[in-house]
């Protein structure tokens, strides 16, 4: 190689490691956490994934549509008993094996997804959590960044995300608790982006367009004050969603909280008690904690995927607003 050539060389090296210098500091938490965010809602996708629980494993189908700027979403299990969810901007139906008929319909919270790709907060987040970018990985063959969000505290758990560096979705999430012991974790498999006509997406069009009639919507909820309130709430939590609607024969009610800390969710339920299927003390719902407790005559049931502590809290904390 003569002197021009290796010069030529050492100037297009020099380059390549400005350049790549030059992403690397661009490339923060809070950046790589919104361009996820935008992702997730934005753009076309349809892959396989596995959820796993302790010894448990389930596999999983997902798809995902935007039609001039409306969601759609349609996942269906691939293990275990059949069942399908489809969610639209306004509803979410969820189907199990042998009927056309949706068993739950509920209008959509905010944005909330039953997929395992979560938006999450990056601003939120740093009230609770410590954010750390790290090496660099590989998922489903595909390269990915890689983030590590540690808790600031034990009312919550740690995560580690693996986020696609083609098309920034989250590729690979760990949960793990205060002894870094993975608690869940859900990962793709299998992923493609951008296709807008194979035989199951055209199949989620067909069943959202009503062809099967399955009705994606849903009696306006009652948008009535909250009847419960919390007296304080875990530190960096916030109530997201408050819903009332009445349970069936109109006597009764079911309330429902939704509190985040940007990344984890926690759920309370509270309607009157009426002793069958009573919850007190701790149980596991799935994928998630459960806590219940009586309170002035009412079952309150708080669910969500943090340590126990933090139920505990909100179920302690719950009283009549009128008191």
């Amino acid at each position: 190689m003569g002197h021009a050539s290796r010069c030529l060389a050492a100037v297009a090296t020099l380059v390549l490691a400005s350049e790549a210098v030059a992403d690397a500091l661009e490339l923060t938490p809070h950046t790589l956490l919104d361009q996820m965010n935008e992702a997730v809602r934005l753009l076309d996708y349809e892959g396989r994934f596995v959820v796993q629980t302790g010894d448990r494993l389930d596999a999983m189908h997902i798809v995902h549509q935007v039609d001039g700027g409306a969601e759609r979403e349609w996942v269906v299990s691939l293990s275990g008993q059949p069942r399908e969810i489809i969610r639209s901007d306004h509803a979410v139906a969820c189907l199990v094996s042998g009927s056309d008929q949706p068993i739950n319909v509920d209008r959509r919270a905010r944005g909330r997804s039953f997929s395992p790709l979560r938006s999450v907060s990056g601003e939120q987040l740093e009230r609770s959590y410590r954010i750390e970018l790290l090496q660099p990985g590989r998922v489903a063959g595909r390269e990915a960044h890689q983030l590590l969000i540690q808790p600031r505290d034990d009312f919550r758990y740690g995560y580690r995300l693996y986020i696609d560096r083609e098309t920034s979705l989250p590729l690979r999430s760990i949960m793990f608790d205060e002894a870094r012991r993975p608690v869940s974790q859900m990962m793709f498999v299998e992923l493609e982006t951008g296709r807008s006509d194979t035989e199951i997406r055209r199949d989620l069009s067909k069943r959202q367009g009503g062809d099967t009639g399955i009705a994606l919507s849903v009696p306006p909820e009652r948008l009535a004050p909250p009847a419960w309130v919390f007296d304080t709430l875990p530190p960096g939590f916030q109530l997201n969603v408050h819903r009332r609607r009445a349970l069936t024969g109109g006597e009764n009610e079911l309330e429902h909280f939704i509190f985040s800390d940007g990344l984890a969710s926690v759920s309370a339920y509270i309607q009157a008690d009426n002793g069958e299927g009573r919850l007190s003390g701790e149980s596991t719902l799935g994928l998630a904690k459960a806590v219940g407790r009586l309170v002035e005559g009412h079952q309150v049931v708080v669910v969500g995927e943090v340590p126990a502590k933090t139920l505990h809290w909100f179920a302690r904390q719950v009283r009549p607003a009128t008191q």
